[in-house]
């Protein structure tokens, strides 16, 4: 017996085989992977103009970008003022390049104390999106909202439900 044939360095051809087939896997999960990543960069363009209406706590943005059918915004709104804000909501209304409001999203900001800083993210599935306005708003114009406006995730759909299944028949 040879000081190389350890199950590492087995010369039987079986064993070879399965390791270049576990390399060919390893690459091609790595390739796929960057170029999934870099497929999907190169789809979210951000959106240059946005509008934020609120002046009393402090709403910045720090990304929005969107597709030809979704997006995300993020930020942080901060507290300047000296009471706490409660049962008040961020409306994202979201508007195509011809000024066309194809949609409006509710954030809830509840017991955010004074000098207290949160962040925000917010996923949307609107067509054709170019800019955002922000504003807040009562409880009682949210109440009229919709269920859909209230979700801040966007759905997944059919193709999210099949990646789920076909990776967890896969992993699991």
């Amino acid at each position: 017996m040879n000081y190389l044939d350890i199950w590492l360095f087995d010369s039987r051809p079986r064993i070879r085989v399965f390791f270049c087939y576990l390399l060919i896997f390893v690459f091609f999960f790595i390739f796929s992977d960057i170029m999934i990543y870099n497929y999907t960069k190169a789809m979210y363009q951000p959106m240059t103009s946005y509008e934020v209406n609120v002046t009393s706590p402090e709403v910045t943005v720090q990304t929005a970008e969107a597709s030809n059918v979704n997006g995300n915004v993020k930020g942080t709104i901060k507290n300047t003022t000296e009471e706490v804000i409660d049962r008040q909501y961020l409306k994202f209304d979201f508007y195509t390049p011809r000024d066309i409001n194809v949609g409006t999203k509710y954030i809830a900001v509840n017991n955010l104390y004074p000098e207290e800083q949160k962040n925000y993210e917010l996923g949307f599935r609107y067509d054709n999106v170019s800019y955002v306005k922000v504003s807040m708003v009562d409880e009682e114009e949210a109440e009229n909202a919709t269920a859909e406006e209230l979700r801040i995730d966007p759905t997944y759909g059919p193709s999210g439900l099949m990646s789920a299944v076909i990776l967890g028949y896969f992993f699991l």
